[in-house]
């Protein structure tokens, strides 16, 4: 089991590393700063008209963090069906 957690703490350190995350990181940092974006957020959050959403979606930050954010969720799925593989396994080979 400690070798299992090594290994998950492992994978977390690479994850960290990868240019993917990194950017989501710095992307997210950039939109926090963004006051009319962040505005438009809260706007769509409580009144969800289609034209702050069409607005927000416009912003060239904002594409560009939901195109990180799919890329992750890719990196994500491949990460799932690997556990899976082991889990159908049986027992953990490690």
């Amino acid at each position: 089991m400690e070798r299992l957690l090594e290994l998950m703490e492992q994978l977390k350190k690479e994850l960290d590393e990868q240019e993917e995350i990194k950017k989501i990181k710095e992307l997210n940092q950039k939109i926090q700063k963004e006051k009319q974006l962040q505005e438009q957020l809260l706007a769509y959050q409580k009144e969800k008209e289609p034209s702050i959403k069409e607005q927000i979606y416009k912003n060239k930050t904002y594409q560009e963090y939901k195109e990180a954010e799919t890329n992750i969720n890719l990196l994500i799925m491949e990460i799932n069906q690997e556990l899976k593989k082991i889990k159908n396994k049986g027992k953990c080979n490690l």
